[in-house]
């Protein structure tokens, strides 16, 4: 009988190498360049080779090099790599039999190094003419945002128009990207590159640098076990285990699907109730397009989502079970007070309404469904919105994922869970194919119809359904709890014309509690307790702010909506005016989910 296949995937162990440099190199510099770039090229992959190992896939290592194989550098790169075994991927800034125009004498030897491409080739829908330049700058950026590290053949000088040398180098600079730069006359050591200041004062040691960057990119960070939360964690994870929790990284690519099931529905229920909803039939997933970019981030997309989905699920029904047991606790401890007889009938209730609430929130501190909620959530939407974004050839920056998981700024530590999605982000991202084929006419209308369908129609839905959900549950909330106060009101007014009504009767030396008066007396304490529960579960859930979220939410959406519809996709370079708009909406988006993350980190279920 064969395993079955894993929840979650590991990600191949792949890097991306990308290159820009000039198209003109001096007879005497080819040597020496060639050997450099051997020698780096090598020095990458033993290294990445070496690390091949868990927690990627068991699979070999992956070494890619993109190049538009321009003359010069571009091309020297390439068959350096292409001897090396390294995977070539050739983006274009045209179609190629208009590229080929720019190099007539030179399209035998374009031909075959793109041959050995085989089918990773893309063609992007840039155009001569008033768009040439923009056309190779385009071409650029795609290396730089689909690479992990650069290979810079350069004279150090400044940009002499867009797409060239220096202003590529400069737009990987600025992403944090890091280059190695070799001087275009092939003289001097290797220089490392790693932020904008660097461009300013270059930094010495480059293999020594390479090594360390390599090394803290494919190798997940030294982990900390993840400590149950709160004294009742540890002691429910003492009493569930007798082994240390595994480390957040490798818990999670252990995870299984925690469906709601009993118990941990009731916060559906609840607002579902909450909010006069009705069930409302999924939306249909949009149709996907053509070729593997699209399959291979779903299949990053689905377990990060259901398994945010299904803690959510219990980490929300924990906080109302326990609201609701504290408030049936704090009656019978209330109604008690002074009665003998009644606190003997009532303290088991009372005990096991305590127990129950120990074990609720044991469960959750011990298996961190509040923290895992959030890390899920963090991952699942990096994958939406990376998923969109593939589809023009445009990533996220590597470091996008460590920002939005939260400050990991010295000196404050990194969140064990949220350092593990940046770094599993990052590894799906380096292994992610390109898009392949032209980028223009039907695909690019595919791409186009997709990404308004994941990113606008569903996203402008559910901030619909959330706003709407949302402030009709608070309104309900805020409805119990004056009506609760009203009910208050008028049972002891009742209760206070009971008491008036026996003070005409004969005075005995101690009078029976009358049955109604008891009953009366047991209302007006659980009414008021009840109120201030909803009013705990409505101040928890924060109902008005996720409603004002979800508003602005809408907002962004549509205008994003407004501006891509004044899009045409067969203009030139329509791809890169798509791309661009749909990055701003994904780090608004991004922005969004963090915002929310921040606020919910301290939302901890606790006995307290």
């Amino acid at each position: 009988m064969q395993p079955a296949e894993p929840f979650i995937l590991r990600p191949a162990l792949a890097l991306r190498v990308g290159v820009t440099g000039a198209r003109t190199l001096e007879d005497s510099a080819i040597a020496p360049l060639r050997k450099k770039i051997a020698a780096v090229l090598m020095q990458i992959k033993a290294q990445v080779e070496a690390l091949n190992a868990s927690p990627y896939a068991p699979a070999p290592a992956r070494l890619r090099l993109l190049s538009p194989l321009a003359e010069g550098a571009d091309r020297l790169v390439a068959e350096e790599a292409l001897a090396l075994g390294y995977e070539l991927n050739v983006p274009l800034p045209f179609a190629q039999a208009e590229y080929e125009l720019d190099f007539p004498e030179t399209v035998p030897a374009f031909r075959a190094l793109l041959a050995q491409a085989g089918p990773r080739v893309l063609e992007l829908d840039g155009a001569h003419g008033a768009h040439e330049t923009r056309s190779y700058e385009a071409v650029g950026r795609l290396v730089v945002q689909n690479c992990d590290l650069m290979i810079a053949i350069w004279d150090g000088g400044i940009a002499k128009g867009r797409g060239g040398t220096a202003e590529i180098v400069d737009y990987a600079a600025r992403r944090e990207q890091p280059i190695w730069w070799l001087n275009a006359d092939g003289h001097g050591a290797a220089h490392w590159i790693e932020n904008a200041l660097d461009l300013r004062l270059p930094q010495g040691e480059a293999a020594t640098r390479l090594q360390t960057y390599l090394t803290r990119t494919l190798l997940p960070a030294p982990e900390p076990r993840e400590s149950p939360g709160g004294i009742i964690g540890v002691l429910m994870h003492r009493l569930q285990h007798r082994h240390p929790p595994p480390k957040p990284l490798a818990a999670f690519l252990a995870e299984t699907p925690r469906p709601a099931r009993g118990l941990w529905t009731v916060h559906q229920q609840l607002m579902r109730w909450a909010a006069g909803a009705h069930h409302e039939a999924p939306a249909n997933p949009p149709a996907p397009p053509p070729g593997d970019v699209w399959p291979y981030w779903q299949q990053f997309f689905v377990p990060a989502d259901r398994l945010a989905v299904d803690y959510g699920n219990r980490y929300r029904s924990a906080y109302v079970l326990v609201f609701a047991l504290a408030a049936l606790a704090l009656s019978c401890a209330v109604f008690s007070v002074g009665v003998h007889a009644v606190a003997q009938l009532i303290a088991p209730f009372e005990f096991a309404f305590l127990a129950a609430i120990f074990v609720i929130v044991g469960l959750n501190q011990s298996r961190r469904w509040h923290a895992r909620l959030i890390a899920y959530r963090l991952l699942a939407e990096l994958f939406r919105k990376q998923q969109a974004l593939a589809l023009l050839g445009w990533s996220l920056p590597a470091a996008a994922a460590l920002h939005i998981s939260g400050d990991t700024t010295p000196p404050s530590p990194p969140i064990p869970r949220d350092a593990m999605v940046g770094w599993y982000f990052n590894a799906a991202l380096r292994a992610a194919p390109l898009p392949q084929g032209r980028l223009a006419g039907p695909a690019l209308a595919a791409a186009y119809r997709a990404i308004k369908a994941s990113l606008l129609s569903s996203q402008t839905a559910y901030h619909a359904h959330r706003r709407r959900d949302a402030e009709a549950a608070a309104h309900r909330f805020s409805q119990l709890g004056a009506q609760f106060f009203l009910f208050t009101v008028a049972v002891v007014l009742l209760e206070f014309g009971l008491l008036v009504a026996q003070s005409f009767r004969p005075a005995l030396n101690t009078p029976p509690m009358d049955a109604t008066a008891l009953a009366l007396g047991f209302i007006a304490i659980l009414l008021p307790v009840l109120s201030a529960a909803f009013v705990g579960i409505r101040s928890y859930a924060e109902l008005e702010l996720l409603a004002d979220q979800s508003a602005q939410m809408q907002r962004v959406l549509a205008r994003a909506e407004r501006r891509l519809h004044g899009l045409s996709l067969d203009a030139p370079l329509a791809s890169q005016d798509l791309g661009a708009e749909i990055l701003l909406l994904a780090e608004d988006m991004l922005l969004d989910i963090k915002g929310w993350a921040q606020l919910f980190r301290v939302k901890i279920v606790e006995a307290g």
